[in-house]
């Protein structure tokens, strides 16, 4: 997605399919009614991952396109999307820089969503070079939600907090780098009013899930900044100090989370 960060989720993609949360219905029934998506037309998640939100709306389009720059996530993709009994999707490798490079087999979209992704993208050029791939009347939708565990101070997530950066510093890893994009964050609201893609509606969703402590060890090895590779060695180690510092937090071995997910539904003036 951005060449700042090659190997952001190298080695994470079995931990996301399974322990990442999928996209509540509520946001998957606004985005088909606000669209209009009625089995007709190509959608591209960019930025795929595992196909959380890619594969609850291809159904509602004729077809679905999930790119990622990783071909470990795009493999479980499409395990995922075949279990599923989902015929519709192409998988293809490749990031936000490279959809110049693929506009033959792009042009002519209806919807683009970036599910938890569009951070990591030079925003701008992104929504630039989808405005000259979408047909007139689609749109983009852009989704993101904080990490709890660096931003929330529930007793098991500052423990988790504290545990990472025992073993892996203070700075919050991204891959084989370190994490700097919350340094230069730009409102959404602000990308959106000098794009392609003007006219736009935000859907906020309200959730909580719960864990138990394989759910949070498994979400960890999902992340950018501490997953097995970004770990090395030292997961074992890592692990055991996550378990023991966890276990005794929650008297039901159950750890619960509040999240807000944030849907910009955007169209093409």
């Amino acid at each position: 997605m951005s060449s700042m960060y090659p190997d952001l989720f190298k080695g994470t993609a079995p931990y996301y399919s399974r322990y990442r949360p999928g996209y509540p219905d509520a946001m998957i029934s606004a985005v088909v009614s606000r669209f209009g998506l009625d089995g007709t037309g190509k959608l591209l998640d960019l930025g795929c991952g595992t196909g959380q939100l890619l594969l609850p709306l291809a159904p509602h389009v004729q077809t679905a396109i999930g790119m990622d720059p990783e071909p470990e996530m795009l493999s479980e993709a499409a395990r995922v999307a075949d279990e599923a009994g989902i015929e519709n999707v192409d998988f293809f490798e490749g990031g936000s820089l490279d959809l110049q490079r693929y506009r033959n087999r792009l042009d002519g979209l209806r919807l683009t969503t970036m599910g938890r992704a569009f951070h990591w993208m030079d925003s701008d050029a992104t929504l630039r070079a989808l405005g000259s791939l979408t047909v007139p009347g689609g749109g983009v939708v852009l989704c993101g939600e904080s990490c709890d565990i660096w931003d929330s101070q529930r007793d098991w997530q500052l423990a988790v907090r504290d545990v990472i950066q025992r073993w892996l510093g203070s700075d919050r890893r991204a891959g084989s780098g370190t994490y700097k994009a919350a340094t230069s964050y730009e409102p959404w609201s602000d990308v959106l009013a000098r794009s392609p893609f003007k006219r736009f509606e935000v859907l906020r969703t309200e959730y909580t899930r719960q864990l138990d402590l394989d759910g949070v060890v498994g979400f960890l090895y999902s992340t950018s900044f501490a997953s097995p590779r970004v770990l090395g060695d030292r997961q074992t180690g890592f692990e055991r100090d996550l378990r023991d510092n966890l276990t005794d937090i929650a008297a039901n071995g159950l750890f619960e989370e509040d999240l807000i997910l944030e849907t910009y539904m955007a169209w093409t003036s």
